[in-house]
């Protein structure tokens, strides 16, 4: 009689790898309070115990980049398959991993106080768009050029928030600004979101040191806004990293 596998995939297993399989990477300490404000409270051997689990069935990968940093975990392409994932499998960068996590954070942080919004991150945004039946994704489509004054070619929000509303679903997205841009490319990013017909309003999460220049950029394209007869629609909140 053939031996058993060492480790079986459950149903929560597959969960677990669908909402990683939503961003480049996270940290045990996310998948743990993410599927804890799911579920209720376990303890992290539990999770640390299933992520070793889908590691031996290579599933996914750990590493850690960056020593200051927790370790990371990411799909491996038989996860995203497990998953039933389509499109491109997201792999973490190092140059990026830090804003990457701190978007976790702030997705974290906002379907504890929004909990009837849907939270879209950038990676469903991207594997939607050659699927305009992909549900509320779809609708946050990449911005071109040409849909108002764009930024030049494609861009993806960070994350977006989608809520029922009396008169539709009702669309923001959030930007995490961790580095100083110029006032042009924040301008002209902002006044992409102001023109774009699909999304109601952008917040922008600024870290500490540059929110007084997001903000002040955000004043210039909400002027603009108003004398184009536009909604203002550009929010600024400054970001206290968690990481």
């Amino acid at each position: 009689m053939p031996a058993a596998p060492a480790h079986m995939l459950t149903s929560r297993d597959l969960e677990i790898l669908a909402w990683i399989g939503t961003w480049r990477a996270v940290t045990t300490s996310q998948v743990m309070r993410e599927f804890n404000r799911r579920d209720g409270w376990r303890r992290r051997e539990v999770y640390d115990r299933r992520l070793r689990a889908l590691l031996a069935l290579g599933l996914i990968r750990h590493a850690r980049p960056l020593a200051d940093r927790p370790r990371i975990t990411w799909l491996t392409r038989a996860g995203h398959r497990a998953a039933g994932l389509e499109g491109a499998v997201a792999e973490p960068s190092t140059a990026e991993l830090i804003h990457d996590l701190e978007v976790v954070e702030l997705a974290l942080h906002l379907a504890e106080r929004q909990p009837d919004h849907e939270l879209i991150t950038e990676q469903e945004i991207r594997r939607s768009e050659p699927h305009p039946s992909a549900g509320p994704a779809a609708a946050l489509r990449a911005m071109e050029a040409s849909a108002g004054r764009g930024t030049g070619g494609r861009g993806y929000p960070d994350l977006a928030s989608v809520a029922a509303k009396d008169s539709g679903e009702q669309v923001w997205v959030h930007e995490m600004e961790r580095h100083r841009k110029s006032r042009a490319r924040w301008l002209n990013i902002m006044l992409s979101y102001v023109y774009a017909d699909h999304i109601h309003g952008c917040v922008y999460w600024a870290w500490p040191g540059i929110t007084e220049s997001v903000q002040a950029a955000a004043e210039e394209t909400n002027r603009s806004a108003v004398a184009a007869g536009l909604t203002p629609a550009i929010v600024v909140r400054t970001w206290e990293p968690r990481l």
